[in-house]
């Protein structure tokens, strides 16, 4: 098992990672460095994987085998940073990670792009990160202290929610933003991996190795990104870089946290409801939108590429729901690239044209009529009431 590069097995390779510390190209320090002062706060925890047969060492914390202590031939004890190949650390508690694992970097570039479109137009500020084989990885750092800015009255109703807990708070709304920004808004316009929404997975560190490459920023805006992948290692010599954190809050911090808010207390009241046996209907209320229909869903999926003459009526059903659930300006980042998707069977006139129009709320029965007509059966998946 090689977890460590090696001179004499690998000279190339532990030659590349350990570098020259006098001209800034080490990935052994620089990793490090990185790593130690994101440590103080987090209790990081790091694991190493061996490239070659996929074994991995057990989580432990930093710095772990990064650091090895030796006795020299006179008994005394040298400390020094090894030649870790490839480095995974924990999530940071303040971090939302959205990896896209598409099969292609082609497909990760796009749905980076879409998603980052999105959270960036809400005020967030990411950073883009190839993998250093075919994904894509979008790190952003929440800044806690944006909640400073919180009218009162809200603030008191997180402490009564909470308890006055604010560790309970910032995970459970971690948990929430990570699912909001993971599924494009509840979208699910683009599929991410939704095993980092807990925080509880650990991710490929920055400057660390995969199949093609080591882990290297590509900027601070989806504009940044390289349409080809950005390739680092021993073979070319060009070495990956690091951005540096950002921390990062909505525009509308009071409207996000409302919007959180609202979610427990629709998710607090299904879960009486269900207990008790009985329907919503039966209270005589009925649920906010909070997501995507899935019969709505539907449309956004490969599948529908098959509906030949009804993308003019799908267009008008999904545009009709992205606007009611998003507003208008994550419903037109969503629905263009869905356009796209479909190799553009709508003009873009035509799709501003109907932006301008009043939006309608359509009953599930009349979307599942159409759905039928085109060829597609989704009675199955969709839980709304017909």
């Amino acid at each position: 098992m090689s977890f460590i590069a090696n001179y004499e097995q690998n000279f190339e390779e532990w030659d590349y990672i350990t570098g020259d510390v006098y001209k800034n190209m080490s990935i052994a320090v620089d990793r490090y460095d990185y790593l130690y002062n994101i440590d103080d706060e987090n209790g990081l925890k790091i694991a190493l994987r061996d490239p070659s047969n996929n074994f991995w060492t057990k989580w432990i914390g930093f710095p772990g085998l990064l650091w090895a202590n030796n006795l020299d031939k006179f008994g005394s004890s040298t400390g020094g940073l090894t030649a870790a190949i490839d480095v995974h650390r924990s999530v940071l508690k303040n971090e939302i990670i959205i990896e896209s694992d598409y099969q292609t970097y082609e497909k990760n570039y796009d749905a980076a792009k879409l998603i980052g479109k999105i959270i960036e137009g809400k005020g967030f500020q990411p950073l883009y990160y190839y993998s250093g084989n075919k994904s894509v990885h979008i790190h952003v750092f929440f800044d806690w202290n944006c909640l400073k800015k919180l009218d009162p009255m809200i603030q008191d109703q997180l402490r009564i929610i909470f308890r006055d807990s604010k560790l309970r708070f910032k995970r459970k709304f971690m948990e929430w933003i990570r699912t909001k920004m993971i599924t494009c808004w509840d979208t699910n316009a683009k599929k991410f991996d939704t095993d980092l929404i807990k925080g509880t997975h650990l991710i490929r560190c920055e400057l660390s190795k995969n199949k093609q490459g080591y882990k290297t920023f590509l900027g601070y805006t989806y504009k940044d990104m390289s349409f080809v992948p950005y390739i680092c290692n021993e073979k070319n010599r060009i070495y990956p870089k690091l951005g540096k954190i950002r921390l990062s809050s909505p525009n509308n911090i009071q409207e996000l946290i409302e919007e959180f808010i609202e979610s427990i207390r629709v998710k607090k009241k299904s879960e009486r409801i269900r207990k008790r046996n009985q329907t919503l209907g039966n209270w005589g209320v009925e649920a906010p939108p909070e997501k995507i229909r899935e019969c709505v869903k539907s449309i956004l999926s490969e599948d529908f590429k098959k509906a030949g003459d009804g993308f003019q009526r799908g267009m008008f059903i999904l545009l009709n729901e992205l606007r009611r659930v998003l507003g208008d300006s994550q419903a037109r980042i969503v629905i263009n690239d869905w356009n796209a998707k479909m190799d553009f069977p709508l003009k873009e006139q035509e799709i501003e044209y109907r932006f301008k129009k009043k939006i309608y709320t359509l009953t599930c029965s009349y979307i599942h009529k159409f759905l039928k007509e085109v060829g597609i059966d989704i009675l199955e998946k969709c839980k709304e009431k017909v």
